[in-house]
């Protein structure tokens, strides 16, 4: 069976098309006489036109042809998703045509789909006959090394499934119930609280979509990176069972859009981050600062947070503690002698808490009454967090991010909590 043949006259001939691909009309070649001089494109016998009872229509090889790939052992199904997949290639402005091959016949594609201006090729390979991974991994190699995209189509997973771009389709009768069954994915939160996205199935996404949308760029085949590496059914939290079947345990790559690789990547680089900051933390909790916060220059840090917070109480920078605290998120807090008013003992409590670890944790919330302060090229992150301070080591100044109205009246509350409440104190110069 095949749908391309060639024409002694008009040259190639495609039974999928409404014209032959020649502006002629199929009776022209189906039951004419004398026989329109039809041969294969491979072994050049003689070909016959015909039309199944369903209507399709192609082409097969007259009585004693000799061994030709295309004289046999492809099934209807096959060919009905080659058909599929042409019109789907079609649908998207794409020019299709059935078993092109490699100059060097180093590979042949079911369908070959072509942009208007010939600058973008992806094979599309129906594939329902059994293939192993190893089998499928170097054609697809091959087609990569020649710079044509490929993603490989079938109707159950088998063990090579999802070792490449795959897609997994729902079989059905009529052309418009074609539909994808497994390889698209999105990231999502599987858990509203949490911070953790993972991949869910994209679903109810007909063939036709799915096949404009790779040709289209608008998603590509991804291997994910992060923790993430498996697809979860948002209600059972496991392998959707459309994707996994008794020969496949696991897909490597799958379909989705640009946005969600690069929050896969995000989540990565965060992840390895986090990882990193833990080693730091046990070898040097500055260090692990510093490279949390890309603040480098804490003795500026410690000048310019000291000059503002500052206050008569203060006798000198020994009243003054800096450490990274884990009670306040291992931001570095900077101590101060408080004194409540009564007796004469005195507290040793935190002024100002600067760039706890609160953001991308959920919510950005900060459950202390201390103030905090980060740089100004935080501002944008910053907006669910109150009594919040902003600082600018290379202009040296520190100020409130609200009110913005008066940074004095705001200076002033903030040194009153630091300052005792009654001028009798004991330690009042």
């Amino acid at each position: 069976m095949a749908f391309l043949v060639s024409h002694e006259t008009w040259g190639t001939i495609d039974s999928t098309a409404p014209d032959l691909g020649c502006g002629r009309s199929w009776d022209t070649v189906h039951r004419a006489r004398p026989a329109a001089p039809l041969s294969c494109r491979e072994c050049q016998h003689t070909m016959v036109p015909v039309r199944s009872p369903r209507g399709l229509r192609f082409f097969r090889h007259a009585p004693r042809a000799p061994r030709c790939s295309l004289s046999g052992g492809e099934s209807i199904d096959h060919h009905l998703l080659k058909l599929e997949l042409s019109h789907a290639a079609r649908a998207a402005g794409y020019h299709a045509e059935y078993e092109v091959a490699a100059p060097d016949r180093s590979w042949r594609a079911d369908v070959m789909a072509t942009s208007a201006d010939g600058t973008q090729r992806m094979a599309l390979e129906a594939q329902l006959s059994p293939i192993t991974p190893e089998d499928v991994q170097h054609r697809t190699n091959r087609y990569v090394q020649d710079g044509v995209g490929v993603c490989w189509f079938g109707l159950r997973p088998r063990p090579w499934v999802g070792t490449v771009p795959s897609i997994l389709l729902d079989f059905g009768h009529g052309m418009s119930a074609w539909s994808v069954s497994a390889g698209i994915a999105r990231m999502t939160k599987l858990d509203q609280n949490s911070s953790f996205q993972q991949w869910v199935p994209v679903e109810d996404v007909s063939l036709t979509d799915a096949v404009a949308w790779m040709l289209t760029g608008r998603m590509r085949p991804h291997r994910p990176q992060s923790l993430a590496k498996s697809v979860l059914d948002q209600q059972s939290r496991q392998w959707p069972s459309s994707w996994i079947g008794q020969d496949s345990h696991g897909w490597d790559v799958w379909w989705t859009t640009s946005s969600h690789i690069e929050s896969d990547i995000k989540q990565h680089n965060e992840y390895r981050e986090q990882v990193h900051l833990v080693m730091l933390r046990a070898e040097s909790p500055m260090r692990a600062f510093r490279a949390r916060t890309k603040i480098e220059r804490i003795s500026m840090l410690e000048k310019l947070v000291l000059k503002q917070f500052n206050n008569n109480a203060t006798r000198s920078l020994s009243d003054f503690q800096i450490r990274l605290d884990p009670n306040y998120a291992d931001g570095l807090a900077f101590y101060g002698y408080r004194w409540d008013g009564h007796g004469t003992m005195r507290d040793m409590k935190p002024f100002v808490v600067v760039c706890p670890d609160i953001l991308g944790h959920g919510g950005q919330y900060w459950a202390n009454d201390v103030p905090v302060a980060f740089p100004v090229t935080y501002r944008d992150r910053l907006k669910n967090i109150n009594n919040v301070w902003l600082f600018d080591l290379e202009k040296g100044s520190i100020w409130p991010i609200e009110p913005r109205k008066s940074v004095t009246a705001t200076a002033l509350a903030s040194w009153k909590a630091v300052t005792p409440a009654d001028s009798s104190s004991p330690d009042t110069p």
